[in-house]
């Protein structure tokens, strides 16, 4: 009896290993280019197209969302973006939802102006590094 409780904690234990390893740092890149990629595919097809919203993984760890907008954007239509305000709402729960749904640690917004705002633990410089 004893050999197989230790034969099924020996199988979890590699069972759990193997799962982490598939949440290595260059996987977790990956599907963060990814995720931005398709969020500018989703903005590019919503009623904000004209705004040219672009989005692109940022961060020496990609874990930034970068949304960058061809139109001067002002405070409040930037929290709209982020929290899906009305019109500005084209992933439920805004640019938020969508940076918690993939798994971005924070989010930030450059307009045509060359302004950055932030969300999350993240600096305008951070932002600004390019992923790695």
């Amino acid at each position: 009896m004893r050999h197989v409780v230790y034969a099924v904690a020996l199988a979890l234990a590699i069972s759990g290993s193997a799962c982490k390893s598939n949440r290595s740092p260059a996987r977790n890149r990956n599907v963060r280019i990814s995720a931005a990629s398709l969020f500018t595919k989703k903005y590019a097809q919503s009623r904000l197209s004209s705004w040219n919203v672009r989005g692109r993984a940022a961060g020496a760890d990609c874990g930034v969302l970068f949304v960058d907008a061809s139109i001067i954007l002002e405070e409040s239509m930037v929290e709209a973006l982020h929290y899906g305000a009305g019109a500005y709402d084209v992933y439920p729960g805004g640019v938020q939802g969508f940076s918690r749904d993939h798994s971005f640690r924070g989010t930030a917004y450059r307009d045509l102006s060359g302004r950055v705002w932030t969300y999350g633990e993240i600096s305008s410089t951070e932002a600004l590094t390019s992923c790695h």
